[in-house]
């Protein structure tokens, strides 16, 4: 099966308010991670190019801990099963051996994404909480985090794309 995206592109505006100008920001991240996918076999999705596990079907695995661990977690204070993560063993994100497919993964992936969004509905970005290390911060850094893991993440993905077919895109 060929993976084709459900999410659209869409570029954040020039001029907005701080929370949508952030909202929009995460979403193209969101979006643009997804179309690293695009037009691949679940096999090729899950290869290894690099010496790490990372593979472009963990990174969406990845993120997928990551979204509930900031927003469900963090920002909600919702204690929940994670995916790929039992508490106690790291790294679960990265293991393709324990998932049941791209597709289950990324509709995953979609789900989670689509909880953080419904959190940061009614989330005030001046509200703070702390961290399990004891650190304070703001929902605002939160969002701020997020943006700058999926811009980190995403340029992984461009270089595991260009490995994987040769292509090379924004």
């Amino acid at each position: 099966m060929i993976f084709t995206s459900p999410l659209q592109r869409i570029d954040p505006p020039n001029v907005a308010a701080e929370k949508p100008a952030l909202e929009t920001c995460l979403d193209y991240h969101r979006a643009t991670l997804l179309a690293k996918l695009e037009g691949l076999t679940q096999e090729q999705a899950g290869r290894r190019l690099v010496g790490s596990d990372t593979t472009l079907h963990g990174l969406i695995r990845h993120m997928t801990t990551i979204e509930q661990w900031w927003f469900v977690e963090c920002v909600a204070g919702s204690k929940e099963p994670y995916a790929y993560y039992d508490g106690e063993e790291v790294d679960w994100d990265w293991d393709l051996t324990r998932s049941e497919g791209l597709q289950p993964d990324v509709e995953r992936y979609l789900a989670i994404c689509a909880r953080a969004r419904d959190i940061m509905a009614t989330a005030d970005l001046d509200r703070t909480f702390t961290t399990k290390r004891g650190t304070t911060i703001d929902v605002r850094r939160v969002m701020i985090g997020m943006i700058e893991e999926y811009a980190r993440h995403c340029g992984h993905a461009d270089i595991l794309r260009e490995l994987t077919d040769g292509t090379t895109e924004e």
